[in-house]
């Protein structure tokens, strides 16, 4: 990994809009004139410099047009050479008029099947060309990297464009420690559960801190499963405890993430906000029968000894 230094102060900034398209391949290009894959959204392709670059969608529908022309060609060039070598005239209407009913009902039938056929076209170009697409995105990846010195935001930008595609803990990290840099907010389209890593980051743990404080929503199982495993290395931070007390305030939102991760939550119930301390007393009073491990005897405790007279608990 090219070394990504973290930036010790927090700068405001504003990304470019943008929304995650439904299938990974919608951003997926290719050059029609020499091959090369990208996942960027530049106008002239960074191989060859020539502005021929299209979706994959839209390619692979034109090799599935390209082929079922060539189906019917056959059928009508077939035709031709019945009619040429018919030995009558009568013979030669009836291989006419053969070769277009077959021709006609060809057509009729690829028609019909043409979804099928675009999206089988599709699936054999990106496995046909699983290896080009990859060196592509790694060209892709190393230009966002090239440009982070002079511009982080856009390096960043490059790096979400990319990772749609390209997974692993090499562009997540780079995402991470850039992201380290900026000041977040509400208004951000921000991701988490795609940059988890499989082994402890401090970065990351950082991270998942900061979205506990502006996007409680985007903390979920496979963060909360993260979190769990390395609250031990998490705790050793300077940090450390704030950033555990807000992803348990951020596990109450769900009376499932409450129930499944109470030995956690009830390790920092203490110093849960008021209002996370008693959105988790509703949910064990509405369900009072739950296994909540224990969780609904330190609430009822934490409750005696800060909200007993608190009319709102």
């Amino acid at each position: 990994m090219e070394a990504i230094l973290p930036v010790n102060k927090k700068k405001p900034v504003t990304f470019r809009p943008f929304k995650a398209p439904r299938y990974a391949h919608d951003n997926l290009r290719v050059c029609r004139h020499c091959g090369r894959y990208t996942a960027l959204g530049e106008e002239r392709c960074g191989k060859c410099g020539r502005a021929a670059l299209t979706p994959v969608e839209k390619q692979a529908t034109s090799i599935a047009g390209r082929k079922m022309h060539t189906r019917l060609l056959l059928i009508l060039l077939f035709t031709l050479v019945s009619v040429y070598f018919g030995e009558s005239l009568q013979q030669m209407v009836l291989c006419a008029a053969g070769g277009v009913v077959l021709a006609g009902l060809l057509f009729y039938t690829q028609r019909k099947v043409r979804q099928n056929q675009n999206l089988y076209a599709l699936n054999e170009l990106l496995g046909r060309n699983i290896i080009n697409i990859k060196e592509g995105l790694e060209i892709n990846r190393q230009e966002a990297v090239s440009v982070l010195r002079e511009n982080d935001v856009l390096a960043y930008e490059k790096l979400r464009e990319i990772s749609i595609l390209l997974r692993g803990d090499r562009i997540a990290r780079q995402r991470i420690a850039l992201l380290h840099g900026f000041q977040l907010r509400k208004d951000m389209y921000l991701e988490l559960e795609q940059l988890l890593l499989k082994d402890f980051e401090p970065l990351l743990a950082e991270y998942i801190g900061e979205i506990a404080k502006v996007r409680p929503d985007l903390i979920k199982d496979r963060t909360l499963r993260y979190v769990k495993n390395y609250e031990a290395q998490i705790l050793e931070m300077d940090k450390g405890a704030a950033i555990l007390v807000g992803v348990a305030g951020a596990a109450v939102r769900l009376k499932r993430y409450a129930l499944l991760y109470s030995g956690m939550i009830g390790r920092y119930i203490q110093d849960l906000p008021k209002d996370r301390f008693l959105r988790l007393s509703r949910l064990i009073s509405a369900s009072p029968y739950e296994a909540w491990n224990g969780l609904d005897l330190k609430v009822a405790e934490v409750r005696e000894a800060k909200y007993r007279w608190d009319p709102e608990s």
